[in-house]
């Protein structure tokens, strides 16, 4: 990893007029896994740039942490946060809705994120079978490890390419604790490598043509297309199911306790349409705050809603 220079790095800010947003239900939601919380906001790295990102009246300010001036970075930053998306419109649309509306009203803000299409897939892969802390564990030891550095924290570091994982193989990844996935992260990092795949090419396709380039790739089922078409590949009429989804889906829209994954998300399309992405993350806020309450109890219970019965 190359060293970054650190000499009188000074802070200049750009505010971007987006309404309001939940910083850390988007930034920290299980979206994004490099995210970082720092003095009431969230360090990370955009593109190729360090910002700090925070909460302000109408929008978010947006703090250049690289030292290399703002140029351009209300541009990246506004579409990484989903400058463009209707959201007024959603929230019209399902004001009255049994599971959204009442969300709609108690966590407003949640943006759903355009990210680089490689480090998405690359955390999804990663995420099969593990949980957020362990995501963002192994997904910050492979940047650290294999990225370069562009700010002065050992955190403000560029993605390692598809190459560089690569070239490090599978035993290297295993090592670092990917355990199993470390062979189809080699895999797909090759594929891409290769050119056989140009991920930035499937924001161009269909919906449907995109889902089935992803889930050609080995150890990427329609679960991890669906969260890299939503997250990364401008696809909104994407929806993701887990546990938390499906018990929702079956809760508050009366799917069939014995319906498939892929039954719920194809009905959860045709319902949502073209604000499934922004559904997807609605719906997945509530339930998570609802399964922490009643785990955990305690300032859980305060997030969560009454209607849910905690």
């Amino acid at each position: 990893m190359t060293t970054f220079e650190h000499n009188a790095l000074t802070e200049q800010s750009v505010f971007i007029p987006l309404g309001f947003v939940d910083i850390s239900a988007t930034l920290d939601g299980g979206q994004a896994f490099r995210w970082h919380l720092e003095n009431s906001g969230y360090r990370g790295v955009i593109g190729r740039r360090v910002v700090h990102i925070s909460e302000v009246s109408g929008g978010v300010e947006v703090t250049i942490m690289d030292g290399r001036g703002v140029s351009g970075i209300y541009h990246s930053a506004s579409e990484y946060l989903g400058l463009g998306q209707d959201f007024d419109g959603f929230a019209k649309r399902f004001a009255n809705d049994p599971c959204l509306g009442p969300a709609l009203i108690e966590y407003p803000g949640i943006r759903v994120l355009r990210q680089d299409p490689w480090e998405c897939l690359f955390s999804f892969i990663t995420s099969s079978t593990s949980n957020i802390a362990r995501i963002k564990l192994n997904v910050g030891s492979a940047a650290e490890r294999l990225g370069y550095s562009i700010g002065p924290n050992t955190t403000d570091v560029v993605f390692p390419e598809p190459e560089v994982i690569v070239e490090s193989g599978e035993q290297y990844l295993r090592d670092l604790g990917f355990g199993f996935r470390a062979k189809y992260l080699v895999l797909c990092a090759e594929v891409i490598a290769s050119g056989q795949l140009n991920l930035f090419d499937l924001r161009e396709c269909s919906y449907t043509d995109a889902r089935t380039a992803l889930t050609q790739l080995h150890g990427v089922g329609e679960k991890i297309a669906d969260c890299v078409l939503a997250f990364s590949l401008d696809k909104p009429e994407s929806f993701i199911v887990d546990r938390h989804i499906l018990r929702a889906l079956r809760k508050w829209y009366g799917l069939s306790e014995k319906c498939s994954l892929s039954y719920a998300s194809e009905w959860a399309r045709d319902h949502f349409g073209e604000y499934s992405a922004l559904a997807n993350q609605y719906m997945f806020h509530r339930e998570r705050l609802s399964a922490r309450a009643i785990a955990w109890g305690g300032a859980h219970v305060d997030r969560a809603l009454p209607e849910d019965g905690v």
